[in-house]
């Protein structure tokens, strides 16, 4: 069914309007082709009454135990075929007191952003409230990974992102995931489909905060791991906390030869490379590659594998566990990186750095190049934080 009336919608105002956040309303029309967005003079994506209906749909399906992906599936073949894909007793009472069958969904909606009703049958208890503390929200993802629940999983996701800052969301409670996911893996206790499932899941969120990496002109930092090392959650998440400071970020991902590495910090001028390995070995194998690699440009190494010896051999920087203080750390290397260029490109040559506020002549603590100077991103997190965690690579 197509609407005669123009879309006016932009997903914040969608998202308000049937309960579930804009996370959930991405994920469905990415995945299922449930929303059907039109885009503005601006570019922007709008939504009409017919995506309402159809989210509406989903919602009071997924009420009686339906999966997303089926509610979804019966919900567009009811639209081609001009029926309703709800059932005739749905809500009863909902459905008479406001005239439409969509109210069902809408009634229940409200209390969905933080209490999902999926009927799993794994084991999950689906009727608890989601919390909003990071020791709770690892906890209940965990049991959610466990269960291989897709739907409990997106939905404690997008609690953690959407009542707290992504920083917060990703140091605290994705990072400390993944590190009990290796203990229990490591005990026995989860399988090798749990530890895909949870790295599915958190690449496909984390990917959807990529999209912006290219913009801008701040400075370059290329990412990878060499090569025979396939965990990158850890590296990617890093990646998705510098680009939020203006970083443009390059990234190689799992299992890169390190000539591909060089050559990717050559094309792109790099201002930043940073490799990150589990094992020792990973970086051994390469190290008179990587320490020519860091006589041009700045390298750091991540995880487990960058051991002090390690470091000693190949003669470049430790990327610690500390991901916010390593955000600054790149960025006040790059910026005396900048100063020096601008100084030995000046005809009188005095080496004298230049004061990045007053060479923009802006005063609102961003540089010329993109990067934050005032210490503050643009959720209220300070830049210059240190907030440990003992995620590894």
């Amino acid at each position: 069914m197509k609407s005669s009336i123009p879309p006016t919608m932009r997903i914040g105002e969608l998202a308000a309007r049937v309960g579930v956040s804009t996370h959930v309303l991405r994920a469905w029309e990415s995945r299922y082709g449930l929303l059907r967005p039109q885009r503005s003079a601006g570019g922007y994506r709008l939504y009409d009454h017919e995506d309402e209906r159809r989210v509406r749909e989903v919602i009071a399906l997924r009420d009686q135990g339906v999966s997303a992906v089926e509610a979804s599936r019966r919900v567009l073949e009811a639209d081609r075929s001009g029926l309703s894909a709800i059932d005739d007793d749905i809500d009863d009472d909902a459905t008479n007191a406001s005239g439409s069958s969509f109210a069902a969904g809408h009634a229940r909606a409200g209390g969905r952003a933080r209490a999902v009703g999926t009927a799993s049958g794994m084991g999950v208890n689906t009727s608890v409230p989601l919390r909003s503390d990071p020791p709770a929200l690892v906890a209940q993802l965990l049991e959610a990974v466990s269960a291989l629940d897709e739907d409990r999983a997106h939905a404690v996701l997008d609690v953690a992102f959407g009542e707290r800052s992504v920083d917060s969301a990703i140091v605290d409670v994705l990072l400390p995931l993944f590190v009990r996911v290796g203990e229990l893996w490591e005990l026995g206790r989860i399988g090798i489909a749990q530890e895909h499932f949870a790295s599915s899941l958190v690449r496909r969120r984390l990917g959807a905060m990529s999209l912006t990496w290219g913009v801008g002109s701040g400075p370059v930092a290329v990412l990878a791991c060499p090569p025979g090392e396939f965990h990158d959650i850890v590296l990617l998440s890093f990646g998705v906390l510098l680009g939020r400071t203006g970083w443009r970020i390059r990234y190689l991902g799992p299992d890169t030869p390190v000539h591909s590495l060089a050559a990717a910090a050559q094309l792109t001028q790099a201002d930043a490379v940073v490799l990150a390995c589990r094992r020792p070995s990973g970086f051994r194998a390469h190290a008179t590659a990587l320490r020519r690699l860091g006589e041009d440009y700045p390298v750091w190494l991540a995880g487990r594998g960058a051991t002090p010896r390690v470091l000693e051999e190949v003669g470049v920087r430790y990327l610690g566990a500390d991901l916010v203080g390593a955000v600054a750390e790149l960025t006040a290397t790059a910026r005396d990186r900048r100063n020096q260029r601008e100084a030995a490109a000046r005809p009188d040559g005095d080496g004298i750095p230049i004061d990045d506020s007053r060479a923009n002549g802006n005063g609102n603590g961003i540089q010329g190049d993109g990067i934050r100077t005032d210490g503050i991103q643009g959720d209220g997190i300070r830049t210059d934080a240190t907030t440990p965690t003992s995620a590894t690579a």
